[in-house]
């Protein structure tokens, strides 16, 4: 997976109860480190740009993928838009140029 781009834009994985989303996102990236699938790269962004917070539930799993070598980048506007910028868990800010270029350079897109 490491020619790979996440687009994660909502704060759970599905179209499901909240507390089903959230457990969802949970097994999502526990089970990505389990099986060793690291991503080249995942943007956040919208609602997304939640889960890549101090404190989310997926939190740890985050700092771990990223220490596996991927990019991790969460959209600036949102981080603004939802005034939590300080809040910033993993990787680093970002915008939408840098997502036209994952996008362009990424073999496979994966939208949760």
């Amino acid at each position: 997976m490491e020619n790979t781009l996440l687009l994660v834009a909502r704060e759970g994985m599905g179209d499901a109860p909240p507390e089903l989303q959230t457990v969802l996102i949970i097994n999502f990236f526990r089970t990505l480190l389990k099986e060793n699938q690291i991503p080249g790269s995942i943007f956040f962004y919208a609602d997304g740009v939640k889960l890549n917070l101090k404190g989310s539930v997926i939190e740890d799993q985050l700092i771990e993928i990223e220490k596996k070598g991927a990019s991790i980048i969460t959209c600036t506007s949102c981080l603004n838009f939802y005034e939590v910028l300080p809040e910033l868990a993993s990787g680093i800010k970002g915008g939408m140029s840098d997502l036209v270029r994952l996008i362009g350079s990424s073999a496979k897109l994966i939208t949760l």
